[in-house]
């Protein structure tokens, strides 16, 4: 595999700055995202995204940190419509949510209502001001060319980053998808892959394919992973 410049020499550290450090799972309980918030700031993870319900509790646990606390809005499947998505964006910015990562609405979207998931991202986007916007395609469900007008809708609303998935639907993160986003977007927007990313050859395959932030909930995993390979290679 051909490490590109951005992860050559890569220490531990860097590697961290590219996660999102997840606690969404349906079952997750306040335990878990204490641990998770522990986890992010021992060792510097980018993000901890968690629902509107727990993102008091993140902002307050990340406190001193630079460790940004990360809101959603429209989690699972995005059907909630505008003003649910609306109140859960103004639910997690009220409570002190540095990020939002919403999800489109896929029934506008499979449906060709793309005036519908404007709409909803610009909602969004304007409870946001100030904040990151992460933007979910959940692309397992898209076309490819769905996925392309997904990303310009996104980005013409005012998203900061087009992201692949929630990890909740049937399919996660592909390079195939990360590439086609980043082609689409170019330098107006970054890429986010979620969904399924367990290991660290799986992070570099999206990085080589375009993405700049990586969304799991196996953080610890994948920079012990880097970590036992880099004891290797010494050895």
């Amino acid at each position: 595999m051909v490490i590109p410049f951005a992860l050559t020499g890569l220490t531990a550290e860097a590697l961290a700055k590219y996660i999102d450090h997840t606690v969404l799972r349906p079952d997750h309980t306040v335990g878990d995202v204490e641990r998770a918030c522990e986890e992010a700031i021992g060792y510097g993870f980018a993000a901890v995204v968690a629902s509107p319900y727990d993102v008091g509790r993140v902002v307050k646990l990340l406190a001193g940190s630079d460790v940004a606390a990360g809101g959603t809005a429209g989690v699972s499947m995005g059907h909630s419509g505008l003003k649910a998505k609306r109140a859960e964006a103004e639910t997690c910015v009220r409570a002190g949510a540095a990020e939002i990562d919403m999800v489109i609405n896929l029934i506008a979207a499979k449906s060709g209502k793309w005036t519908d998931v404007r709409d909803e991202i610009a909602a969004v986007r304007k409870v946001a001001e100030g904040r990151l916007l992460k933007v979910i395609l959940e692309c397992c469900y898209l076309t490819d060319d769905e996925k392309v007008k997904a990303c310009e809708t996104a980005v013409g609303a005012g998203a900061d980053f087009v992201k692949t998935s929630t990890g909740f639907g049937p399919g996660g993160a592909t390079s195939h998808d990360v590439a086609l986003m980043k082609r689409t977007v170019g330098d107006a927007a970054q890429v986010k892959a979620a969904g399924g990313i367990r290991t660290y050859e799986h992070v570099v395959e999206m990085v080589q394919a375009g993405a700049s932030r990586i969304g799991t909930s196996a953080g610890v995993a994948i920079i012990k992973d880097f970590q036992q390979r880099e004891r290797h290679r010494g050895n």
